[in-house]
This record gives C-alpha cells, structure tokens and sequence, in this order.
C-alpha cells in the first residue's frame, strides 16, 4: 500500500463495513504503480474555451491511480485471482499499440482467460463507482465474487477498445444523451492504455468501433484469442467521444465561432 491510507467505508464488492485498502485501477502491476496525473474536475473542461491548447490545471497526483473501495481480503482475493489473467491481456494489448487514431488491428493472444479478464475489468468499475452501484447492481458484484459465476445479467454489456489514452478517462456512472438520435445509453468508462471499457446498462444497442466482449463471462478456460479491435483516441474527458485530434479541434474551433457570433448578435 505504502503512500496510501485506508479509510473507512462500505467495500464495493462485498458490502461490509471494514477498512478500506487502496485499490490500484488499473492494478498497479499494469504498468500503474508509479502513475503521476493531474485531477482535474469535469467542470474545469467545460469552462474552458480551448482545453487542448489551454488545459485546466489540476492538483497532481502520483503513486498510482486508485480509490479507497475494497476491503483487504477483497483487494487480495482480486490480486490472487484475476490481475495475473489481466496483466497478460494488457501486456499483449501494449505490443499492438501504435501512434494512430481508428486504426483497425488484428492480432492473436495467447493462453489468455477471457473470464477472469472480464471479472478484473467489472471489479475496476465497482471501484470507480461509489457505494450506491454495489446496492443498485448486485449482480456486478456478485458475479466478481464468485470465481466460478458465469451469471452476468444481458442487462449489463461491456465493450472494450485499444487506445493510447490520450486523455486517461475515469467517468463515473453517466447518462450519455445523443441530439441527433435522441437515444441515451446509461455507462461508465475506464481509459488507461491499452484499452478503454466501458459497461452499460438496459442499453440493447451496439457502440460503434467498440468491441461487445461481455460473452467473455462463458469463457472459463485458457485460450488463443484473435482478436479485431479499433485503435480510438480519447483527447477530451467525455464518454463513449473517440473523435480524433483534429475532430475535436475542429469541433472547438466551430464553438468558438458560434459563441462570438451570438455575442455579436
């Protein structure tokens, strides 16, 4: 644990009131032991005009990316049981990454365990998330709990992406609202390279360029995997936005001319 404290608080996996360790999210042994990052609140991004030349300031952080949400025999039953599987699957994520933006990659991973991958990434959500999700969606946190559950509700999906996490993406549950479609789509999203996730909820719908790998949960053995996945760029810290670099300047600059326009008017 080291520079962190435990608190004390309800543990988002099995409900007890106990002592909180530090959970490392991603785990620490996927390359986020020594992380150093900026907290920025979601506020700041939207008050600034242009957050790609002007980025809002935060409180910077290190020693990792976590949160205060298991308890100390939760946090090590994740490390013994699912981080081995997950590190192998960053690791083979990390050797396809490139310096592009909606590129489509095709490779193989191999001896993975897709199972346990998929209970390593909900348990990050769990962590992310406060108290409340444990009580809206026990069935999260039941199918963690129980190594051999393969019981994932289709309610719940949960889509995966390669990305170089331009912008490191921790959103909380939101209700992400489309104008143009009019449709909505209730998730949490997790962006910490190589991949991006994101879990929904009572959504039937597929999420273009994202890889639905929810069927994960009936895969309890080692495997060759071969795997399609879209390379996606997070420059800007809203969910389920993969536009690239230049989208999003273009959509700032566009904003900016509307506003003084209106000003103007």
């Amino acid at each position: 644990m080291g520079r962190h404290k435990m608190t004390s608080g309800i543990c988002h996996l099995c409900g007890l009131n106990s002592m909180l360790s530090f959970e490392h999210v991603p785990p620490r042994s996927t390359f986020n032991k020594n992380t150093k990052y900026s907290s920025i609140a979601f506020e700041d991004y939207v008050k600034t005009e242009n957050p790609l030349k002007n980025t809002p300031k935060g409180k910077t952080k290190q020693g990792g990316i976590g949160y205060n949400s298991f308890c100390k025999y939760c946090n090590n039953f994740l490390g013994s049981e699912y981080v081995p599987a997950y590190q192998r699957w960053v690791t083979g994520g990390f050797q396809i990454l490139q310096n592009k933006e909606f590129e489509l990659h095709t490779y193989l991973i191999k001896e993975i365990e897709p199972q346990k991958i998929l209970k390593q990434i909900v348990s990050m959500f769990l962590a992310i998330n406060g108290e409340w999700y444990l009580k809206s969606y026990p069935e999260l946190s039941d199918f963690v709990a129980s190594k051999d559950s393969k019981e994932l509700p289709a309610r719940f999906k949960v889509f995966c992406y390669l990305t170089r996490a331009e912008n490191i993406r921790y959103m909380h549950h939101v209700v992400h609202g489309n104008f143009a479609t009019g449709t909505s789509i209730n998730c949490t999203e997790i962006a910490y390279p190589p991949y991006g996730y994101v879990l929904t909820m009572d959504s039937g719908n597929e999420i273009q360029y994202l890889n639905n790998i929810t069927e994960f949960k009936n895969l309890n053995k080692k495997m060759d995997l071969n795997i399609n996945m879209f390379q996606l760029s997070t420059y800007m810290p809203f969910p389920l936005d993969y536009r690239t670099k230049e989208q999003v300047e273009k959509g700032i600059e566009d904003a900016i001319q509307t506003s003084r326009k209106n000003e103007k008017n």
